[in-house]
């Protein structure tokens, strides 16, 4: 896991089933334009580090076949959207580096409020999943799976911290 969290920004990937794995479309591309040669590589990471993470919750989830049925579907919508905020966060991310030595005000600025709106967007996109997936599963079950999900998403912000520069 810790090979491919170097730009693992959320710890996921889109899942390749065709109900899930539809990218979502934006004007904007996921890497600054200074990075635009790394963002196959970023995507390679972050799929491979996806696949970690899926078999890592598996592993850990402890669920009978009938839990599973209900909860895998779950996941991967989840998954899907936590990916647009990743992606969110690959971008803010090269562009912090992009700007790193030069950055104005203004840009520091906006850098930090986006990074709190992620923050917050993950927090809000973490209670309503939380809420959906108790409709089909026990609140011990969904929690066990938030508390995997946290240690998952930590271990991948530490990888990202120890790789990043302090703003000059």
């Amino acid at each position: 896991m810790a090979k491919s969290s170097s730009f693992n920004c959320d710890g996921g990937h889109r899942e390749r089933e065709p109900s899930t794995a539809r990218k979502p479309h934006s004007a904007r591309p996921i890497v600054n334009e200074k990075f635009s040669d790394f963002a196959p590589a970023i995507a390679e990471l972050r799929q491979e580090a996806g696949q970690d993470r899926r078999n890592i919750v598996r592993a850990n989830m402890l669920l009978t076949e009938t839990e599973s049925a209900r909860f895998w579907p779950l996941y991967d919508e989840y998954r899907v959207e936590r990916q647009k905020i990743g992606d969110r966060r690959v971008r803010l991310i090269t562009d912090f580096l992009a700007q790193q030595n030069s950055m104005s005000e203004d840009e520091a600025r906006a850098l930090a409020n986006e990074d709190f709106a992620i923050q917050k967007d993950t927090s809000e996109l973490k209670a309503k999943w939380y809420a959906k997936m108790t409709k089909v599963l026990s609140d011990r079950t969904i929690a066990r799976f938030f508390h995997i999900d946290e240690k998952l998403d930590a271990a991948a912000d530490i990888a990202l911290a120890a790789n990043i520069p302090l703003i000059h």
